[in-house]
């Protein structure tokens, strides 16, 4: 086995290679068009470490696949995958800070929507009806309205069918037909989803909030994390936000970057336990 200091110097001359052969950093989170891409293109290209540009190509996804793939420097995903699959893969250092209706600093919630037109008010009264579900791995569109649900006592076959659309635009698009009548939807998707889609966001009614989570985190490989590299990094795109041009830091309605460690992501399980305790293990 290796002396613990030769592993070290491995793993960071490993890291530091990935940078020097122009690594990838995944971020398709909060990319729902061209022009947010581009703005986290520019925020990305600004990053300096060291002085030195990190100058890493952006990849638009955030797939488990993509967060393993020994090419990452850093990705941005959402904390149920990274709770319940990710651990051993990647790590929190930060987590970016919006200014959305739904935020509280670093915490963010999700709003729960039916169609504009629909007599619904409440969870209670969604029994029975189509659920639209972004993902089965999702806090935002499934782990907190599972936990919602719980608590007021719901069991399997609350909902006569789920619809699994894929993604949070998906679903609102399918609560705006009335395809589904309830959705579970983060609210800086939802912020988002209203700027580049008004009549779209006009065509549902929010009827209620989850409980606030720590927000999706910015993550880097497990073998190479230490508190002294999330610190610096997070330094970077703090300026490199600072320099942000002003429409674009509008554009993304980011505020900045806070820390953020694994503890930090605790009450998700603690959502999800309740739940399982409670009789209500998966959305249908």
């Amino acid at each position: 086995m290796l002396p613990h200091s030769v592993l070290v110097f491995s793993l960071e001359a490993g890291y530091l290679a990935r940078m020097e052969d122009n690594g990838f950093i995944a971020c398709g989170m909060y990319t729902l068009s061209p022009e947010l891409e581009r703005a986290w293109q520019t925020l990305f290209d600004a990053v300096e470490l060291d002085g030195e540009r990190v100058a890493a190509r952006i990849v638009f996804a955030h797939s488990e696949t993509l967060l393993r793939d020994p090419g990452l420097l850093v990705g941005h995903t959402c904390g149920y995958p990274l709770m319940t699959r990710l651990r051993d893969a990647v790590l929190p250092f930060c987590v970016p800070v919006f200014d959305v209706p739904g935020t509280e600093g670093r915490y963010y919630r999700s709003f729960f929507i039916v169609p504009a037109d629909s007599a619904i008010d409440s969870l209670q009264q969604c029994r029975g009806t189509t659920l639209a579900l972004n993902g089965a791995d999702s806090n935002s569109g499934m782990n907190v309205l599972r936990h919602a649900l719980a608590q007021l006592g719901a069991r399997p076959g609350y909902f006569s069918e789920v619809l699994v659309s894929g993604g949070h635009l998906d679903s609102l698009r399918a609560v705006a037909a009335n395809r589904a009548q309830l959705a579970a939807i983060d609210c800086v998707s939802l912020q988002l989803i209203a700027d580049l889609y008004p009549e779209l966001r006009a065509q549902v009614r929010v009827i209620g909030d989850s409980a606030a989570t720590c927000g999706l985190p910015l993550v880097m490989p497990a073998a190479v994390y230490t508190l002294e590299r999330g610190a610096a990094w997070r330094a970077a795109l703090e300026r490199a936000l600072d320099a942000l041009p002003a429409a674009m830091r509008r554009a993304l309605h980011l505020e900045g970057f806070a820390a953020a460690g694994i503890d930090d992501y605790a009450s998700i399980l603690e959502l999800e336990n309740f739940a399982v305790e409670a009789g209500y293990p998966a959305l249908h």
